[in-house]
């Protein structure tokens, strides 16, 4: 069990890849103490397992790229996909100057930044979930205010909750951006659609380490090999499209999957154990407001992508970065920069175009309701 204290300089709420990259890049410049809550014990598996060339140059500027080396992270040589076209279209990463692309061991990636994390004095409270604000510590007309936030946590081990203060706040708690949300700003969504996912250790067969994507009327299939012999499989749709994947559960995905001509064969190479599934909401959009004198909102929290950008672990860690800059200015006293919420904005802007263009590849079903509402 955490003892948690009365107060602390700064209450991380969210414990992924943003919250804990504002942890360590807070301690390695400010002396601010530091509180980090997260809902979840350690070493659960969560989705999001490849990564961009360029996570290497965020990884150092955390003093974690050593260890990130060391760990069991595979580079992934590129992409194959069947989008746009019936046959497979290659995307290989041996031509781009910053190397290839990661596949992670996620659950030892998540580890690595939590020990960093821990050595440089952050307190970390698992299993410790964000209830909300004390009465009138906070509303939305004194999001800018310079007062303390007072918090409500409950750590799974205690019968009732506890009070914290903190003076600065940072909502790295995923697409719900469950702080924003208690102090009534609610997050914008251009898009929404859902995940089918299911994590699996391969007993048996060889299958690709390229990424393999392929577009169908109702939607898009991912399937990545990962390390220690771990492979993951998603289906992207909307809820109402394919309705087998809720009325049939697992059978449903596993029919869905062997229907298709590239992802689906090469699936079927594979002999499988320790099948795990799950389905989470994928909420596209961005928060109006970005942050206030004395809280942010970072990583999914302020603003959450399509799966297809691939972008949201280097989200994370960039928006990390970003925080203890403004923390930093924040503890000294001095003058805070307000580039933050430009920055993310323009980073949405891309996203959204980039989004559009991808979805624009695909021609074949112009009648289908899935790309339709993709072209809008």
């Amino acid at each position: 069990m955490t003892h948690l204290l009365p107060s602390y300089d700064v209450v991380i709420l969210g414990g992924g890849p943003a919250g804990l990259a504002a942890a360590i890049a807070i301690r390695n410049t400010t002396s601010a103490s530091v509180l980090l809550v997260e809902r979840q014990s350690p070493g659960q598996v969560r989705l999001g397992e490849n990564c961009p060339p360029n996570i290497l140059p965020l990884l150092k500027k955390l003093g974690v790229e050593a260890e990130f080396y060391q760990a069991s992270h595979e580079p992934c040589p590129g992409f194959a996909s069947v989008w746009g076209r019936s046959s497979p279209g290659y995307n290989d990463f041996i031509v781009n100057p910053m190397g290839p692309s990661w596949r992670l061991n996620r659950v030892e990636f998540d580890a690595m930044l939590a020990r960093k994390a821990e050595v440089l004095g952050v307190q970390l409270a698992w299993n410790t979930r964000f209830i909300g604000t004390a009465p009138n510590s906070c509303s939305q007309n004194d999001v800018f205010s310079s007062k303390q936030h007072r918090l409500h946590l409950k750590q799974a081990s205690q019968p009732s909750p506890s009070v914290i203060n903190a003076g600065f706040v940072i909502d790295a708690t995923g697409s719900k951006a469950r702080f924003a949300r208690s102090l009534d700003i609610h997050k914008k969504i251009d898009d929404q659609l859902v995940a089918t996912v299911r994590f699996a250790t391969v007993a048996q067969g060889k299958g690709s380490k390229q990424i393999q994507l392929e577009a169908t009327p109702q939607g898009w299939y991912y399937q990545a090999l990962l390390p220690e012999r771990k492979v993951v499989s998603m289906i992207v749709s909307e809820r109402e499209l394919m309705p087998e994947l809720r009325e049939h559960h697992h059978q449903g995905f596993e029919n869905a999957l062997t229907n298709t001509t590239f992802v689906g064969p090469s699936a079927r190479k594979l002999t499988l154990e320790e099948l795990n599934y799950r389905s989470c909401a994928i909420l596209s959009g961005i928060l109006p407001v970005l942050e206030g004198q004395n809280w942010m909102a970072i990583g999914d929290a302020a603003a959450s992508f399509d799966p297809i950008s691939a972008q949201g672990i280097y989200k994370g860690l960039s928006h990390g970065l970003l925080a203890a800059e403004k923390v930093a200015a924040w503890h000294n006293g001095a003058s805070i920069n307000e580039d933050y919420t430009k920055q993310v904005k323009a980073q949405f802007a891309t996203y959204q175009r980039n989004r559009a263009h991808m979805y624009s590849l695909e021609q074949r079903w112009p009648d289908a309701d899935f790309w339709k509402r993709r072209m809008r």
